[in-house]
């Protein structure tokens, strides 16, 4: 195998990272009418930090024309919403030269695999590093958090969810979950009566009020401990969940003597940032370069919002 073979195999596995992975970001993004947003971007450090004006709280007063004294001043403020960066990588994957030419293979052909296989591997990553996230924040936070594990899972329970956020209630555009409550909640829509909804050809496509489903099986929708049989549902608003890929993709492919056959190998890394509306990463509990543990720990989640209304969405705990 020449040189010029190796960068040739090279250059082709990064295009074909890029190409598959901007595709998935597309169509994804139009699925999710916008509340889980992955997109690429290019920032600086551990942390993204955007500052905003806070909600002045008892801006008007009653004011006494008769009465004298001093009133309590207000303080104009900022709030900062933390984004924190993401890394990750592969391990390293065996590709002999060998293994191509025994079989009179272009080596190209491995890279194009490797390639589409990582882009595949890396959003359903995003994906779930999100919603461990999303689940964190939003458990961590009683006023738009609701256990509706005790009964059957239907329509209704996402109803009861959704009164959490009251009179902006609207604002919530979508519901994801797993697959179980999915069927869970078609199951009791088939048995209805009383045919109040009208389901089309036998499929539940959004809860009466629009909001379409996303069904995935992401292990970040079940609540492994202390009930592996209850999952969460969340209902974002848009942009509720941020995932943004930093345009630092990085290979390396080493090539080795010394055994029975030359050794090849192939490895990456990469960073994104992740973040939740509403809630900053803490900086000083969660710390640089997160791991999923630390991302799905509550408590380096911090509410900014002045309301819950302003912030990502509901969580529901369902059976």
């Amino acid at each position: 195998m020449a040189l010029s073979d190796l960068a040739v195999f090279s250059e082709y596995t990064y295009s074909a990272l890029t190409e598959v992975l901007d595709q998935q970001i597309n169509l994804f993004n139009q699925a999710s009418g916008g509340a889980i947003l992955l997109r690429s971007a290019a920032h600086v450090g551990d942390f993204s930090d955007v500052a905003s004006w806070a909600l002045i709280q008892g801006l008007v007063r009653r004011r006494n024309v008769y009465g004298t004294g001093s009133v309590a001043a207000k303080e104009l403020e900022h709030l900062v919403d933390t984004m924190v960066k993401v890394a990750a990588g592969t391990p390293p994957v065996n590709m002999p030269p060998s293994m191509f030419t025994w079989i009179q293979r272009n080596p190209e052909e491995g890279g194009a695999v490797y390639g589409q296989q990582l882009a595949v591997a890396t959003l359903a990553d995003m994906l779930n590093t999100a919603l461990i996230a999303y689940v964190a924040a939003t458990r961590n936070n009683a006023g738009v958090f609701t256990d509706l594990s005790a009964n059957d899972t239907t329509l209704a329970t996402l109803n009861s969810g959704a009164r959490k956020f009251g009179d902006r209630a609207e604002s919530l555009s979508v519901w994801a979950m797993h697959s179980t409550t999915a069927f869970d909640i078609w199951g009791a829509a088939l048995a209805n009566t009383n045919a109040l909804f009208s389901f089309g050809t036998v499929n539940v496509r959004t809860d009466g009020f629009g909001r379409p489903f996303i069904v995935t099986d992401s292990p970040s929708l079940i609540d492994t401990a202390p009930n592996p049989d209850k999952h969460y549902v969340a209902g974002l608003v848009p942009g509720a969940i941020r995932v943004e890929m930093n345009s630092d993709f990085d290979q390396n492919i080493e090539t080795s003597n010394g055994g029975e056959n030359i050794a090849r190998s192939i490895q990456s890394e990469w960073t994104y940032e992740l973040g939740i509306k509403g809630y900053a990463w803490d900086k000083a509990n969660g710390g640089k370069s997160p791991n999923d543990a630390a991302i799905g720990t509550g408590t380096n989640w911090d509410k900014y919002a002045t309301s819950d209304k302003d912030t990502a969405g509901v969580l529901l705990l369902v059976k």
